[in-house]
Parts: structure tokens; sequence; C-alpha cells
């Protein structure tokens, strides 16, 4: 094992066999701007070793899934080989507990592919590297250990596993804090934590002396002197300090790297809003095109027709029955076609409103059908209702009632629109055979309804069972976005 010694540039071991993702974290790598040497790169587990034998490593960026191990072996392969290395652990978030896992043994940090930047990269390694070398020296003389306590870059308590009191902290952690050595010395844990977390702190330090664990981590929110929420990276370590049992504990305030994880997931879910609105977008225009047509075009084509055979009924009076059978399937034509045109674009909403297009589309469906729909509109009020946002509740109501008609052998509909200061409300209910959500929502009807929902930050309950039915409520906030 070669650990490369302390200097301002930086070798890193990047363990990943996918051409892709090694691509964008070596990208990534470049842009944090830190001081590299090289950045060297293995495909497999043994070749990482290989390299951790040869020469001086700064810190390691490990995929758990490897063609000659996986999962907590391949942590433990190259571990054993870098134990005195930083390894921050890449992984899904499906991988989340493996994750976390490997944190627990001794794993500096993980990663989730695909949710961090630069910035939050180069503070992970930063972060790792300076954690290990606070574990390094944690293992050296009690004096070596003073200085580290006393000196260290992250805040450091010592506390009572049996009381909670905190028994000694460091410099940083007064200056973290904003509180004296005295303050700080005179209060519990219980005062830095908020009131949700006292029951969790009890069953963590249970678990230190029920299990025998000497080492756990885990993440925590603290209060600082002037009330502002810090998450924190507690790695905690059972000791004995002055004949008593305590836990020396290792903050690391990772209130950044959380938030500017969870910009990311915003920035995420508005491009997926900003590809269902494309997408719908094309859906509405290739309605239109296609209602064009068949007005524009077929209506017209057998509009003509209906005339030659008005003109052969004058002229052939000893086929006029066949003609006027023929002419009055083509007058069913014109109206189905009609219909349908209607139904692509809705132009009811634009003249008359949600309500009496949704009223429209219902009347086409009792005409064929024996089921019993009832409409409930009293409160919706949508004069000041954008267009898009009604053409979207229109699209739901749609699209379930087909679901409704294809699959649930129904008896009875209800649909409700309601209004109030705060929400839109829409609720369709149907009586018919029921499903399982969990497995219906893989569906591509309700993926629809959810997708359209969430364009207006739309709350999607679907309650179902077999046998039972179906209702799905939506709730939207009455946001600037639906308004004219």
């Amino acid at each position: 094992m070669a650990i490369q010694e302390n200097n301002n540039l930086l070798t890193v071991l990047i363990v990943e066999d996918n051409p892709g993702d090694l691509f964008l974290l070596e990208e990534t790598l470049r842009m944090t701007r830190l001081p590299f040497d090289s950045i060297l790169k293995a495909t497999s587990a043994a070749a990482a070793i290989d390299m951790l034998r040869q020469r001086p490593i700064s810190v390691v960026l490990l995929d758990l899934s490897l063609p000659d191990s996986s999962g907590f072996n391949s942590y433990e392969q190259v571990n054993e080989y870098a134990s005195a290395i930083p390894i921050i652990v890449l992984t899904g978030l499906a991988d989340m507990d493996l994750a976390l896992e490997t944190m627990a043994s001794g794993a500096q940090d993980y990663l989730i592919k695909g949710e961090f930047d630069e910035r939050l990269l180069a503070k992970s390694i930063q972060y790792s590297i300076e954690r290990n070398r606070i574990r390094e020296s944690l293992r050296e003389s009690n004096e070596s250990y003073r200085n580290l306590f006393y000196n260290n870059p992250l805040p450091i308590f010592i506390w009572d596993i049996n009381t909670f009191q905190i028994l000694e902290v460091n410099d940083v952690a007064q200056e973290e804090y904003g509180y004296t050595r005295d303050e700080l010395l005179g209060m519990s844990m219980f005062d830095l934590r908020p009131e949700d977390d006292h029951e969790r702190t009890r069953i963590f330090v249970r678990e230190f002396v029920e299990t025998g664990i000497t080492r756990k981590t885990g993440i925590w929110h603290h209060r600082k002197r002037d009330g502002e929420m810090m998450v924190l990276d507690i790695s905690s370590h059972k000791i004995e300090y002055k004949g008593r049992t305590a836990i020396l504990a290792i903050h690391n305030n990772i209130t950044e790297k959380v938030r500017l994880e969870e910009k990311l997931e915003e920035e995420r879910l508005m491009k997926q809003k900003e590809i269902t609105e494309a997408t719908i977008q094309v859906q509405e225009k290739e309605r239109y095109e296609i209602s064009t047509e068949l007005h524009d075009n077929v209506n017209q084509q057998l509009t003509v027709a209906m005339m030659y055979i008005a003109s052969a009924q004058q002229k052939l009076p000893e086929g006029s029955e066949l003609l006027k059978q023929s002419s009055g399937f083509i007058l069913n034509a014109i109206e189905e076609i009609r219909k349908l045109s209607q139904n692509l674009v809705t132009p009811l909403i634009k003249h008359f409103g949600l309500s009496k297009a949704v009223e429209g589309l219902l009347d086409d469906v009792s005409a064929v059908n024996t089921l019993q729909i009832e409409l409930t509109a009293d409160t919706f009020y949508e004069e000041d209702i954008i267009y898009d946002f009604k053409l979207s509740l229109f699209r739901i109501v749609q699209e379930q009632m087909n679901n409704i008609l294809k699959h649930a052998h129904a008896s009875n509909v209800n649909i409700e629109l309601a209004r109030t200061d705060k929400n839109i409300f829409l609720r369709i209910i149907d009586d018919g055979i029921g499903f399982n959500p969990k497995q219906q929502r893989k569906g591509i009807g309700i993926y629809n309804i959810i997708s359209r929902a969430d364009l207006y930050n739309g709350l999607v309950d679907i309650q179902s069972s077999p046998g039972k039915g179906c209702s799905i409520s939506i709730s939207f906030p009455l946001e600037e976005n639906i308004l004219v």
C-alpha cells in the first residue's frame, strides 16, 4: 500500500468500469480546480489494488459494481490495501443502504451518481481527506491525540453516554456553534438538537450500550446559538474519558452539500417538467393538425360525395333507395368525424369553459353507454384560470374516463370540480372492479394523469383495491402560474 505524503498536489484513483460514468467523473474532477498531480483509472478491483501497491494515492473514488467484485465486497477488497487512504463510494439511489454500510466500515463519504456537481465533488474530496487525516491521527499517541482534538479543523465533542452532558469540546466547535467553552460544558446534547431528535438520541445511545458497537455514523440536525440549523454528518466513537463512558463525536457540517443536492433535485424536477410540457404541447399540436385535416379535408370530401349522391338520386330514381342509405352512412360518418375533431381540439373550453367542455365529453360518453355519470362543479369558478391549465384538467378527465370505459366495468361515475381560496380540486370516483394502484401506476394512463398534474404542482391521491372501485383525487395549489 502506497500512501501519498502530505503535499499540495493530489493523486486521485478512480475505480469505475462504465466508460460513460468514468468520462463524466473525470471531467467533473477537472472542473473542481483542485490541485491534481494525476488522475489514475482502474476498471476492476484487481487493477485498483495493483495501483495502490505501486504508487502514492491521495483519495480513491470507488464504484461498488465492478467486473471482478460487487457490493460491499468491492469496498472490502480495495480497503484492505487502502486502509489509510480516504475512500469515497460512488452509488445510485437504490444502493443508499450499501453506501451507508461502507461508511460505517470506514469509507469517508458517498456520492450519488448524477446528483453531484464539481463543487460538491470538491468538498467531498477535501472533507474526506481531512476526515481521513483525523482518523489516522487518532491512532497515534495520547499527546498526538490531544493536539489533534484541540487543533482539529472539524468540531469535536465528547459527551457522557449516560447523562448526555457535554464533557469537552475543541476550539472549532466553539467557533462553529457560537458558544464559549464554558457555555457548551454546561449544556447537554439535547440543548443542541431539535426536540424531534431527542428520542432518536436515546435510541442511538441504547444501541451503543446494548450491542457493544464502538463506532457509528449518522446524519443529525444541530442548532447554533443564533438559531441557524445545521445538517451534520457525525462520526461517533465510544471511548473512556476520565473514568466515564462517553461518546467522542466528530462533526462534519454538510449543510451546503445537502442544499446543493436539494438544488440539483429541484433542477432535475424542473427539467422533467419542461420535457413533459414540451411533450404535451407536441401532442396537442398533433391533435390540432389531425382535427384540422379531418374537418377541412376528409369532411369536405364527404360533403362533396353527398352532393354527388343527391344529384345521382335525381337522375337514377331506380337506385334512389341505395343512394339514400349511402347518404345516411355518409351523414353518420360526417357527424362522427365532427365529434372526433371536437374531442381532439376541445373548442368548447375556449368558447364555453371547462365545465361545459367536460359536460359535452360526458354527454358523448352517455350517448353510447349505460354508464350513469354525475358532474358537480358548483364551486368551480374558472374565469381567471389560464387555458392550458383547463386543458390539462380536461385531458385528465378524458384519460380517466377512457380508463373507466376500457377497464373498470363501472355502473356509476362521480366527477367533482371544486375551488377554494387556496386550491383547485378534481375528483373522479367510479364503482368498478378496482385495481392495485402500485401495479397500475406503471400503466400509461395513470402516468399521463400524474405527468399532467405534476406540471402544475398537483398532488395525486389514488385510492383503489380489487373489487372496490377507484377514487382519483388531485389537489392543485392556486398559484400565479395557473391564473390569468
